[in-house]
């Protein structure tokens, strides 16, 4: 595991911590909990906010950029797969202080392209859902420049089943990067990772922290 060198800076603690799910997942997701569980024991204690995504990336961006625009104060987007796709968009329309993605879809739409026609069962809710051309549209609609990069921290799994890694590491220069050789695309480190993640936003976990309940 490669490490980024990220620094505590609690005059520019963040207010807020937004965490944005990925495709096909919901807000009470593994590593949403455990975020959220993170932050409850933090210092400052930031405010928490994981909203509900669709699984269409045309109102999954709509709710993200709604709910950023309520928040006041600096805040951390952390954004997992699409969710970091999404985190990306906020980084580019919003004043966002931090940045985390985590095994990001940096180019979402050539897996939309390559899986057209196929048909999900949402995790949750059970209900079935096709990929169509108006996935695609949304995803050239919210396409754009990588922006502040120098904000990024990016967790990377090596062995990551859906995404290649390299490709984030390309697309995102700029950023700091924690690389996890041998890790999938549910980051099953992500636990261990929890104190540098908030240490990005100024944050600090006790030294007793147990992200296991």
């Amino acid at each position: 595991m490669r490490y980024a060198d990220v620094m505590n800076d609690h005059a520019n603690a963040v207010d807020n911590v937004l965490y944005l799910h990925g495709f096909n997942s919901h807000p009470g997701s593994a590593k949403a909990e455990l975020t959220r569980r993170a932050c409850e024991q933090a210092r400052p204690r930031p405010r928490f906010i994981a909203p509900a995504l669709s699984h269409h990336p045309g109102p999954a961006w709509q709710t993200a950029q709604e709910v950023m625009s309520t928040l006041t104060g600096r805040t951390m987007v952390i954004g997992s797969s699409m969710g970091g796709f999404l985190a990306m968009g906020l980084a580019r329309t919003h004043e966002v202080a931090r940045v985390v993605l985590i095994n990001p879809a940096v180019d979402p739409l050539r897996i939309a392209l390559e899986r057209m026609g196929s048909e999900f069962a949402h995790v949750e809710t059970g209900e079935m859902f096709l990929i169509d051309d108006s996935y695609a549209d949304a995803l050239r609609e919210q396409q754009g420049e990588v922006v502040n990069t120098d904000r990024f921290l990016v967790l990377l799994g090596t062995e990551d089943e859906i995404l290649d890694y390299r490709q984030a590491l390309e697309m995102l220069e700029g950023s700091r990067f924690v690389i996890n050789e041998g890790d999938d695309h549910g980051l099953s480190r992500y636990p261990e990772l929890l104190s540098t993640v908030l240490a990005h936003g100024g944050l600090t976990l006790p030294e007793d922290f147990n992200p296991v309940p």
